[in-house]
């Protein structure tokens, strides 16, 4: 008989409501919060099988003034935005192998440009895992972050060209959001730390989603056994 997967799934939703609360006490009450909350529901309702998908758009978290920012007359009125769509495997999760089926994690931050409001600055990047539709002719490590810039500097032209995909590990809710707060909202991340509830929900994505990651990664690097298909697409300008 097929082992069934399904309190992997449950516990998915589970974590996601333990999330929200934990950074509801931590950080305090705010409007994003209420779409993990969502996120868990349609979890248990619309994931069957031994599968679990999670898509969360735009969550609107607050950020600290960045440093270096140009121009400086954008600086405390900028707005981030995270989105994060993904797909995981209850079996590889239970196994210890990689469990993220499809991912992309896109954060954008922008704000109007205070000469000409219809336009706007923005930046963003987004960790993706690649997929068969992804442009064969350009590196792909098979996760990778990708960084977007295509604004304007006061009429002068920022150089906009297609930047690198850099070989990086994969996230989930919980690590994207680690992630962002360490980033961009040191105040939170420090909060976060102190309170570590959360990142005892993050340790527990690490296990299951870094450590096979970094453990495939390393082969590629130290060359110790027979490579996977899988090893090689980790970092593929390492592999001949």
């Amino acid at each position: 008989m097929a082992k069934n997967y399904q309190y992997v799934v449950k516990k998915q939703a589970s974590d996601l409501d333990k999330a929200c609360n934990y950074l509801k006490n931590a950080l305090g009450d705010a409007p994003w919060l209420h779409e993990l909350s969502v996120a868990a529901t349609t979890i248990r309702n619309q994931c069957k099988g031994d599968d679990w998908s999670v898509n969360i758009r735009d969550l609107d978290i607050p950020m600290d003034a960045p440093k270096h920012l140009i121009p400086k007359s954008l600086t405390g009125k900028l707005k981030m935005f995270v989105s994060i769509k993904m797909e995981g495997n209850g079996k590889l999760w239970n196994d210890n192998e990689d469990c993220v089926k499809s991912l992309n994690f896109k954060v954008v931050i922008k704000e109007k440009n205070p000469q000409d409001p219809q336009k706007d600055f923005h930046m963003g990047f987004h960790i993706d895992k690649m997929d068969s539709s992804d442009d064969s002719d350009e590196m792909h490590p098979l996760y990778h972050v990708h960084f977007i810039n295509e604004s304007k500097i006061y009429g002068t032209e920022a150089l906009s060209m297609d930047v690198p995909r850099l070989t990086h590990h994969p996230v989930d809710v919980f690590l994207g959001i680690l992630l962002v707060f360490a980033n961009y909202n040191l105040i939170g991340y420090k909060k976060l730390l102190k309170d570590g509830n959360f990142i005892g929900l993050c340790k527990v994505s690490a296990k299951h989603i870094l450590e096979p990651y970094y453990r495939s990664l390393l082969k590629v690097s130290y060359q110790e056994g027979t490579l996977s298909e899988y090893d090689k697409a980790l970092c593929p300008y390492l592999v001949p």
